[in-house]
């Protein structure tokens, strides 16, 4: 059987977690460590340096029967050695090593009944990332669909917009292997065929103009993909002048779900559900390319080139002390909102200039996000580290900001890691600093705090381990599914088809468990990964396996993604491969980010939406009001939808502060071209009062309640169809 690569499927957050809990477990015992089984280290802990005290290597020693076995190590210190196995001996992913210093330590019997829950949850931590990991075959259709999707990317833009648009439609009939293809926007003034001269002809030209403009008329009504009528005995349409038989005709959808035009493909063959998928994201090509152009996204690539510095010099010389400074700038908000930002950009560049100040010729200065500094100081001792933030504190509180005649105090929390004591890499560090930047805002602001182990609590809590030993074995067993809540449009009166997708968890009986009963240990364990690809393979799994497609309806289901999901490296490249392998329209997809993770991995999160973007997906800013973030940040996302938290929705009515922070909200969001979702609209009477402050969408129990998701995708309505005789459009029964 082929081995795992088990350190590839760990996770270090929950490790250390682990860790910890079997240093209390285990009298004496004060170190963890992993290998592979090759027997090469994977993970050491929960301390830095527990990797360079473990010098044992379980390969060496022959499996036995039993769990595992008991050495003695050179230090003369002892040390257990478990086996690791995933469905049973036969597939071994490697050994957990406790490390024990004791005059009279117990028995392998004994250690190993006391830590099995812990063994066990690791082993399934390993499973379930395995499998979640693991890569989908493309089928052949979906091969060819994506060979065609990429041709369009590589498409040469510079030849400008007409001759890229005729390029599309030329490579698009060919793969379908279509007569005729056409785009018609007519606010943008478009209209464009292949071949390039049948809109020209005397005979098809007007025509097939007057098929467009009725095909216009009917995508804006029905806002659903448009099928010839198969069940009427259909004759070509030489009438017409058009020798094909099958027409599909789908609206191309801005990304404010307005119908701009649509695209047609008329043919002599019925075209499968896959390749009406492929119509839909060729549909959200075109609205790219002829879209108007949106403000550019300068992503910011200073925090990467400090954390590169950094690794360079700790390369070179990993003995030498150094230190890293997390500046947080005080209140930031409140100077935004009180002054505006350009005077929060002025108290930014003041901070920055005065720790620029401070920086000799070998340390960096990097603004990293929003109100956040880093500072990297070469060859620095704690000491020194302390005396150069507590200047800098010193100057803020001297140099205040002048604007328009008022001065505009600053102050900072300053948090410091010492590099070569608590961390190792500089990722690590400016991690370590941001923590110790937290504790020390915490603590009133204006001041320093040096990271010590006790600050790991802020990050790192402890927990029943039998509630994330319940959530992996419902992982293990698929006791998830999937439920969907609609989203509705106050403005619109035919159904939008929006809706959010939510995850329940059944207990070992059956019964439904909500989100707030395993969350936390999700979230504690840093399983919300692992959770967040299950609900992205099963959404894409049921969406197209979906009898009723969603693409015909122009369908829009939202996904909740976590903050460690946007902090995985390999997250959003894992994303895009498994939309790509589902074949579901990525325009059918909106991905919701909360406004604390978009805050704590700011540039992650413009690249993410970026990608995501590009690729046709939506974004939707989540629980907007309740997190750090302040309306500076919205420039530089270009998220289609801004959901407002409950908390503010639920008392509209009777607190001021909340209907002000909704109206304040909503015009934001129009100047950003955005749509507004109020959440948690519990009643009528808020409904209606929300109409009243220009709400675009509303989400809640007046709405609906979230259903399984099988039993909504069974209710969208089938394909409207289109009489190819007669250029008649009907609905179908």
């Amino acid at each position: 059987m082929q081995q795992k690569n088990i350190g590839a499927y760990l996770e270090s957050g929950s490790l250390s977690l682990f860790a910890q809990q079997i240093v209390e477990i285990l009298q004496g015992a004060f170190a963890v460590a992993i290998h592979d089984t090759d027997g090469v280290l994977v993970w050491a802990g929960p301390n830095e340096g527990d990797a360079e005290r473990c010098t044992i290597n379980p390969a060496e020693t022959k499996r036995g029967p039993g769990p595992g076995f008991c050495t003695k190590l050179p230090s003369r210190n002892l040390a257990y050695v478990f086996y690791l196995d995933g469905a049973g001996p036969d597939d071994p992913l490697g050994t957990l090593s406790v490390l024990v210093e004791s005059p009279r330590p117990v028995s392998l019997k004994f250690a190993h009944r006391e830590l099995q829950p812990i063994l066990t949850c690791i082993e399934r931590q390993v499973e379930i990332n395995a499998e979640l990991s693991s890569v989908r075959r493309i089928s052949t259709e979906g091969r060819d669909g994506l060979e065609l999707l990429v041709s369009l990317d590589e498409l040469d833009a510079g030849a400008g917009q007409t001759a890229t648009l005729q390029s599309v439609l030329k490579l698009v009939a060919s793969h379908f292997g279509c007569k005729v293809a056409a785009v018609s926007l007519p606010n943008l003034g478009i209209q464009q065929a292949h071949p390039a001269n049948i809109l020209s002809e005397s005979k098809t030209g007007g025509r097939l103009a007057k098929m467009l403009d009725s095909l216009n008329v009917a995508a804006s009504k029905y806002k659903k993909v448009l099928v010839s009528d198969d069940s009427m005995k259909v004759k070509d349409i030489k009438a017409n002048g058009l020798d094909v038989s099958n027409v599909v005709c789908s609206p191309v959808v801005n990304s404010h779900d307005e119908v701009m035009g649509i695209f047609v493909l008329m043919g002599s063959r019925v075209m499968p559900t896959e390749s009406i998928r492929l119509v839909r994201a060729i549909c959200a090509k075109i609205n790219l390319l002829t879209a108007a152009t949106d403000p550019v996204i300068n992503e910011q690539f200073s925090r990467h080139e400090l954390l590169r510095h950094m690794n360079s010099i700790l390369t070179k010389h990993p003995d030498s002390p150094h230190a890293f400074l997390y500046l947080d700038i005080d209140k930031l908000h409140v100077v935004n909102d009180s002054f505006g930002h350009v005077a929060g950009d002025q108290v930014i560049k003041r901070t920055i200039d005065i720790a620029e100040e401070m920086a000799s010729d070998n340390d960096a200065v990097s603004h990293l996000s929003g109100d956040r500094i880093g500072f990297f100081l070469q060859n620095c001792d704690e000491k020194r580290a302390l005396e150069k933030a507590e200047f800098i504190l010193q100057s803020l509180e001297r140099n205040a900001v002048e604007h328009d005649g008022l001065a505009i105090d600053i102050s900072a929390s300053i948090g410091i890691a010492i590099i070569s004591d608590i961390v190792k890499d500089g990722s690590a560090a400016l991690s370590t600093a941001e923590v110790a930047a937290r504790s020390a805002k915490e603590r009133g602001g204006g001041r320093a705090v040096v990271f010590r182990d006790i600050d790991a609590s802020v990050v790192q809590r402890r927990s029943d381990l039998d509630q994330v030993s319940n959530l992996q074995a419902a992982f293990i067993e698929n006791r998830f599914v999937l439920y969907a809540q609609p989203i509705q449009a106050l403005k619109e009166e035919e159904d939008s088809h929006r809706y959010e997708i939510l995850v329940r968890m059944l207990d070992e009986k059956g019964q439904l468990l909500l989100p707030a009963s395993f969350m936390s240990a999700a979230e504690r364990y840093q399983m919300m990964i692992a959770l967040d690809r299950w609900v992205i393979n099963k959404t894409l799994d049921e969406l197209g396996n979906s009898e009723n497609m969603l693409e015909i309806n122009l369908a829009s289901f939202s996904i909740n993604l976590s903050a460690q999901s946007l902090a995985d490296d390999d997250f959003v490249e894992y994303l895009t491969q498994r939309i790509v392998e589902s074949g579901v329209s990525p325009e059918a997809l909106c991905f919701e980010i909360t406004e604390t993770a978009l805050v704590r991995h700011l540039d992650r999160a413009q690249r993410f939406i970026r990608i995501l973007s590009k690729l046709g997906c939506r974004i939707a800013l989540d629980d907007f009001g309740t997190g750090h973030c302040s309306f500076a940040y919205l420039k530089d996302m270009p998220v289609q939808y801004i959901k407002i938290d409950g908390i503010f929705v639920r008392d509209i009515l009777d607190n001021p502060l909340s209907e002000a922070i909704v109206s304040s909200v909503s015009q934001i969001a129009k100047v950003m071209h955005a749509y507004t979702v109020a959440e948690h609209v519990e009643n009528d009477r808020v409904l209606q009062h929300l109409k009243s402050h220009d709400i675009d969408f509303v989400q809640g129990f007046a709405i609906g309640r979230p259903r399984p998701l099988a039993d909504v995708l069974a209710e969208l309505g089938p394909a409207v169809l289109f009489d190819t005789t007669t250029n008649l459009v009907r609905p179908t029964p």
